[in-house]
């Protein structure tokens, strides 16, 4: 990656508020790019969170509780099952416990036993049911929006767009296996979401082709 790159990088990222107004409009905003808008350095760091969370919160709860960590740009949700509400809290204080910039917490984390396999099962189809749909819009991709579905409950994060925001919540809502939406997402302006597809597009370009293995 050259200097260039990462300078325009840190440029655009310095530059965007870390969440705006939701503001819903009617002009459509078609995909541009279906990479991850993060940079690469928060990817690697929502990973981070993810397991040292998920490490610390099952050795400090542990067989009871089934607690899932999901974080997208450093907003973290919090999904699963867990005894009481002390257990409850006691997940949230792991998790900011850790060493890293957690931006927001969502902690939805209901009270009662843990969900069946079949339950689990039928949420994991869920959610690629709405994936797959997603890509079928063919305005917004997969990609840029994450689902995680509890008990029927399809929770969606991502950095989108007003547009995006509204497509993505009706494919979500009209998705069989689908009872009840929440949207955890940042929402930007059109404009905002076009300069960090801009920079991923130019970040892509930069990287070297891959060669082919020697026949």
């Amino acid at each position: 990656m050259s200097l260039r790159s990462i300078a325009l990088v840190l440029a655009v990222a310095t530059s965007l508020p870390a969440c705006v107004p939701m503001v819903v409009t009617g002009a459509a905003v078609g995909v541009t790019a279906t990479m991850d808008r993060r940079s690469y350095g928060v990817q690697v760091e929502d990973s981070t969170i993810e397991a040292k969370a998920s490490s610390a919160i099952s050795n400090k709860l542990g067989p009871t509780a089934r607690v899932s960590v999901t974080s997208f740009n450093r907003v973290v949700l919090l999904s699963g099952e867990v005894a009481d509400e002390a257990a409850k809290a006691e997940a949230e204080r792991q998790l900011r416990a850790l060493p890293h910039l957690i931006r927001t917490v969502h902690n939805e984390l209901t009270i009662g036993p843990r969900s069946s396999f079949s339950q689990q099962s039928g949420d994991a189809l869920t959610t690629s049911k709405v994936k797959a749909r997603l890509v079928e819009t063919k305005e917004i991709s997969s990609t840029q929006v994450k689902v995680v579905t509890e008990s029927g409950v399809a929770y969606l994060m991502g950095m989108v767009s007003p547009r995006e925001q509204e497509v993505a919540t009706f494919v979500a809502s009209t998705t069989t296996g689908v009872r009840k939406v929440v949207r955890l997402f940042e929402v930007m302006t059109p404009e905002q979401i076009r300069q960090l597809d801009v920079v991923q597009e130019s970040l892509n370009s930069s990287m070297p082709a891959p060669t082919k293995p020697a026949q």
